[in-house]
């Protein structure tokens, strides 16, 4: 007896689709992973790159401040002391001329909130050359003064703001109501202002 079997019609059809099947998402894999190691890399060598730049600024940070803790001790060497007097007090007068009162009073006016303002200024200029302002603003709530210190830290006329005190005093007039004065300390950077590095007596 002579019999005719196919053995392979039916699986070699179902292997071919399991090679096919499998073939293409072992590819998919091996792209996929080609991509999150490129990824991978790239990652690390911004990080790298980041990481050098950092010790670059740290660096010049340092020589920097090496270079002005040399000049402050040259300056406060006995024989030194009446050249740096002098240079102290001609960098104050400078400082006092180029000062624009009307530019720092337009600087807080655009930010000052509606139901407060400006009791009292005191400029002064620090060692380290930065302009230091001591204000002293009138308002009815304490959000007033919130509000303020809001706006300047958004200025690109002002830093370091904080509030020193605040004090509430009665209003005499009929009805009025009482007075909050806040004290706030900012460093001041007027437009164009040269930064002498000398302190001056406090005031104007």
């Amino acid at each position: 007896m002579h019999l005719n079997i196919n053995l392979a019609s039916q699986k070699f059809e179902e292997v071919r689709q399991f090679f096919v099947r499998w073939g293409t998402a072992l590819v998919s894999v091996a792209l996929l992973t080609l991509l999150l190691m490129i990824l991978a890399w790239r990652n690390h060598y911004n990080a790298a790159d980041l990481s050098g730049k950092i010790s670059k600024q740290k660096e010049e940070i340092a020589r920097l401040e090496k270079m002005r803790a040399d000049a402050e001790q040259i300056q406060s060497r006995p024989e030194n002391i009446d050249v740096t007097q002098q240079k102290n007090f001609w960098n104050g007068q400078l400082f006092r001329r180029q000062f624009s009162w009307t530019q720092l009073l337009n600087d807080l006016q655009k930010i000052m909130p509606r139901r407060a303002s400006v009791s009292q200024v005191q400029p002064s200029m620090t060692p380290d050359g930065r302009v230091k302002l001591k204000l002293i603003i009138d308002g009815e709530k304490h959000s007033d003064a919130n509000q303020l210190v809001q706006r300047m830290e958004g200025s690109e006329r002002f830093r370091s703001v904080h509030i020193t005190d605040e004090t509430t005093q009665a209003d005499s007039r009929p009805g009025a109501l009482p007075v909050i004065k806040f004290g706030i300390e900012a460093d001041y950077v007027p437009p164009g202002l040269p930064r002498p590095k000398a302190p001056t007596k406090e005031g104007f």
